[in-house]
């Protein structure tokens, strides 16, 4: 092939490197805390007690942990339950995808659904619409979080919603990260493992942003934005927490605590419990998102020069195109 034939084949100039990035774009903002008084400390007081709960139920886990993790499912789950109802705003009471503002206590939802389409427009992203609600039409007993009345239903259907659908997928989790198959009268401890950590986990999350398409998959990216409420923080800590608690059951002390699932009970409590005063308490990391951004940079291999093909000296050019020594 003649070099005027490869000219057309070749690029014009040499190839540069391509940058890509790929990067996930969360949609959700953190999880406000209603500014009522009562909600403030009922938060600082809802996570000792719920500690303090656990280390007096310790000795019994050890006993025997099927029938105590059983039996403390209601507890937890209605100390949840309360936790939300008193400090967290429901589900279509907020505005979870667009700027909301700070919530504040005594406000009404009245007039606010024009505010509600103008936020879902502007960018929220699929899932149910969010209320964004203002400092008029405020209204007695209709707060952030809506009348008491109006926060019994949202916290029944979010403990409905937590005992069915994440303990069957944190259970397959715990298997394959090395919870116990045989024997298989443990099976049902990893059940219920997986129904106090989807309880202290995912209840608050359920209640604050439903079913939401777009708030769901910001947590299956982990990409949910740490809150003042204390919420998602308690949900990372309560999962390392679990993980960190597995350890000294492989330590050779022969120790009746070490038996499944004690220790990553405490694990997942003593983080969760950790994760809350860091955000809550604390007020660190508040509005940050754990950084899973991911940035690939592609070179394309180097290409021959363009432009006609040039007789070395010392060489002579043969009717097949090839070169060779004088």
């Amino acid at each position: 092939m003649s070099s005027s034939a490869l000219t057309h084949l070749l690029p014009a100039t040499p190839a540069q490197p391509i940058a890509s990035a790929r990067l996930l774009t969360p949609t959700t903002h953190p999880i406000p805390l209603l500014s009522s008084p009562s909600a403030k400390k009922y938060s600082y007081i809802h996570t000792l007690v719920v500690v303090i709960y656990y280390y007096i139920r310790a000795s019994a886990l050890v006993a025997d942990p099927f029938p105590m993790m059983l039996t403390d499912l209601v507890v937890v789950g209605l100390a949840q339950a309360v936790f939300c109802a008193v400090c967290l705003p429901s589900a279509g009471s907020w505005v979870n995808g667009t700027a909301a503002g700070k919530i504040i206590d005594g406000t009404g939802a009245k007039g606010s659904r024009n505010t509600a389409t103008k936020g879902a427009a502007s960018g929220s992203g699929s899932g149910n619409v969010r209320k964004k609600l203002g400092n008029s039409g405020a209204g007695k007993g209709d707060g952030a979080g809506g009348s008491w009345r109006g926060r019994v239903m949202p916290t029944f259907f979010s403990l409905i919603l937590t005992l069915i659908l994440p303990p069957l997928p944190l259970t397959i989790i715990a298997l394959v990260l090395g919870a116990p198959l045989y024997p298989t009268s443990l099976l049902p401890h990893t059940l219920l493992l997986a129904a106090h950590v989807s309880l202290l986990g995912f209840l608050p999350i359920f209640y604050t942003h439903g079913v939401s398409s777009s708030a769901w998959r910001d947590v299956a990216a982990a990409w949910l934005p740490f809150d003042e409420a204390g919420v998602w923080a308690g949900t990372v800590g309560a999962m390392v927490g679990g993980w960190v608690g597995a350890v000294p059951m492989a330590l050779d002390w022969d120790r009746e605590w070490q038996k499944w699932p004690c220790t990553v009970l405490w694990g997942v409590v003593l983080g969760w419990a950790i994760g809350r005063v860091v955000t809550n308490v604390a007020r660190l990391g508040v509005g940050v998102r754990i950084n899973l951004s991911e940035k690939e940079v592609e070179t394309e291999p180097d290409l021959l020069p363009t432009g006609p093909m040039k007789t070395l000296p010392g060489t002579t050019k043969k009717s097949d195109g090839s070169h060779e020594p004088r």
